[in-house]
């Protein structure tokens, strides 16, 4: 069933499933968009303030969307987003580490200017196989109102 602007409301939660990070995927990720040695290199990474390898927290923030795209966004008529604020790394994610999302609704605004659509703010938090949160943001997103003479 599609959830509509109107299904949703503030402190709805909703959880994905998890994703076990490998290493190659840290390395090969951050080799093309994050090169910074204790993303690529193990040697390097054993001496830094990491000691050991870690993801990258853009390659951490992609997992995360990839995993609230298809177990959350496809269940609701979301048409886009407006923008993140406040991303937080809270702590590493490593080699091994099962990460999964949860994204809890913050609040819904209607759209002042386009009757079909509203404004859903959310929290997005990463969550390691402990339940510690390794990376938080704010995301605000375009969600499709039901659509006329519609009731479920």
């Amino acid at each position: 069933m599609t959830r509509y602007f109107e299904d949703l409301e503030p402190g709805d939660v909703f959880e994905t499933s998890g994703y076990t990070v490998k290493k190659n995927e840290i390395i090969e990720f951050a080799e093309q968009f994050d090169p910074q040695p204790f993303h690529v290199d193990e040697a390097a990474a054993e001496d830094s303030i990491f000691g050991g390898l870690i993801a990258s927290g853009i390659h951490t923030m992609a997992l995360a969307s990839k995993l609230t795209v298809e177990e959350t966004f496809d269940m609701i008529a979301n048409l886009g987003g407006r923008g993140m604020d406040d991303l937080q790394f809270h702590q590493p994610v490593r080699p091994g580490d099962t990460l999964h999302v949860e994204l809890e609704v913050l609040e819904t605004t209607p759209s002042e200017r386009h009757s079909e659509r509203g404004y859903v703010t959310y929290e997005q938090r990463v969550l390691d196989d402990s339940d510690a949160v390794v990376l938080s943001l704010r995301m605000e997103t375009i969600v499709r109102r039901r659509p006329e003479g519609q009731t479920e």
